[in-house]
């Protein structure tokens, strides 16, 4: 199969979309209105194993991290040929809203990731649940309107997906959700996935872009321009009818960060520059002016093929903007550096859980837990298989528990909807495996 080296532009070169008029706990829970939903539209069923919310470092709140950057590594380490396997990672813009559709009580929420698919091929994957209709504008090319783990499609969820990117086992891919640009009408957020393989490695493969209104609606601005910090992780395999297979995959450096954020007007800064930088994406500009003391404004056109002559990437670094420059303000964008933490996600318990192939004869366990790499790096690692063994950590949790525990231990809730886990009540931190018969999955 033949890769797509797809470079990633921004919005700065769609300037149609720069004129849409001006118009923390996880909170989802598992209903059985909500399976009744899936089931009445026929949907296949399948499996998956979800973390709780993933703890973070520093401790902070989402107001006081201000985020409007998501990163995720993912490395697939065994996936048998011929399967069909799902690893995402959430994410929801806003919280501490009344409980609305898919959203629940965010802006908006969903996930994003990549599957190995039975077919051959492999899909690259960001799908997000809004409140009103018409509050997301998809903009990439591979991003149209959906409905979030239900059906029919409308136009306040999105899905962004390109089944044209090969991927390889072992090789490290980083996700990268990020605030593009803000207007007064909304935000625009995109998805990319970089490859280090790629021949044009430094310019990631854009999933897609999607403008989030706001303002027409009524919605806090500032609350739906803000990353939540509670997510959860899952492995889905969603085939019923083949679940006898081996896989093995881990999300490392997982990270949201304020530190870069977009202006509200376009433009780049009419100052003398620190740096002039081509041949750059979005996310390696940020970053160097983000590592930079001096440099506290950033200036970015992925199209400035006028003077930046590599690829029409033009990065160019300040220590101040006082003004912005109107000469093809339209293809630039300027982000201001903030003193603001940088949030990692550390760790879950330890989770572990056996199920019955599809023929009922046959057993399999399926694992999360929190590894070392030989880096010292923190690993969320999935495994799946006839051989799997459940972690040591979770054996040694679990007879810890039942001899000093107050309650008797409760047996992990079965997988649930894609994307949806029990709410922080009813997820348990320690509990057996347990066999149990797969949830209906679209």
């Amino acid at each position: 199969q033949v890769s797509t080296f797809a470079r990633a532009r921004p919005l700065l070169r769609d300037q149609a979309a720069l004129g849409y008029s001006a118009m923390t706990g996880q909170t989802f829970s598992m209903r059985l209105l909500a399976t009744a939903a899936v089931a009445a539209v026929c949907m296949p069923s399948g499996g998956a194993i979800t973390t709780p919310t993933i703890d973070i470092s520093p401790k902070k709140t989402a107001i006081e991290a201000d985020a409007k950057q998501f990163q995720a590594s993912l490395v697939w380490q065994e996936v048998a040929p011929g399967r069909d396997v799902y690893m995402s990672i959430s994410m929801a813009l806003g919280d501490g809203l009344l409980d609305k559709l898919g959203a629940h009580a965010r802006c908006n929420s969903g996930y994003m990731g990549a599957q190995f698919r039975s077919g051959g091929y492999n899909t690259l994957l960001w799908s997000m649940s809004g409140r009103e209709e018409g509050q997301v504008v998809p903009v990439g090319e591979h991003c149209h309107y959906d409905c979030f783990d239900c059906s029919p499609p409308n136009t306040r969820d999105f899905q962004c997906k390109r089944d044209d990117y090969e991927l390889k086992a072992g090789v490290l891919y980083t996700f990268t959700v990020q605030m593009e640009m803000q207007n007064a009408s909304g935000a625009m957020w995109s998805a990319t996935m970089e490859d280090p393989t790629a021949e044009d490695k430094g310019h990631p493969v854009e999933i897609g872009r999607v403008f989030f209104k706001d303002a027409e609606f009524g919605l806090p601005t500032e609350n739906c321009r803000r990353l939540g910090l509670d997510s959860y992780a899952f492995q889905e395999y969603f085939n019923p009818g083949d679940r006898y297979f081996t896989t093995k995959a881990a999300w490392s450096a997982v990270s949201l960060s304020g530190a870069m954020q977009p202006e509200d007007a376009k433009g780049y800064c009419d100052e003398s520059t620190m740096m002039d930088l081509e041949g750059l994406s979005l996310i390696e500009c940020k970053t160097r002016c983000a590592t930079e003391d001096a440099c506290h404004f950033a200036s970015y056109s992925a199209v400035d093929h006028s003077y930046a002559k590599v690829d029409g990437s033009h990065c160019m670094l300040y220590g101040a903007c006082r003004a912005k420059s109107t000469y093809f303000a339209d293809i630039w964008w300027t982000y201001a550096k903030h003193d603001l933490p940088s949030i990692a996600l550390t760790g879950f318990k330890p989770l572990c859980r056996h199920y019955q192939d599809e023929t009922g004869k046959r057993t399999l366990t399926e694992t999360a837990e929190v590894v070392s790499s030989p880096t010292g790096a923190v690993e969320f690692e999935f495994q799946t298989g006839p051989d799997v063994q459940c972690p040591e950590a979770f054996a040694e949790a679990m007879a810890a528990s039942a001899e000093n525990r107050a309650e008797p231990v409760v047996a992990m809730p079965s997988s649930v909807l894609r994307g949806f886990r029990g709410t922080a009540a009813t997820v348990p931190q320690i509990a057996a495996p347990v066999e149990e018969e797969m949830p209906l999955f679209p």
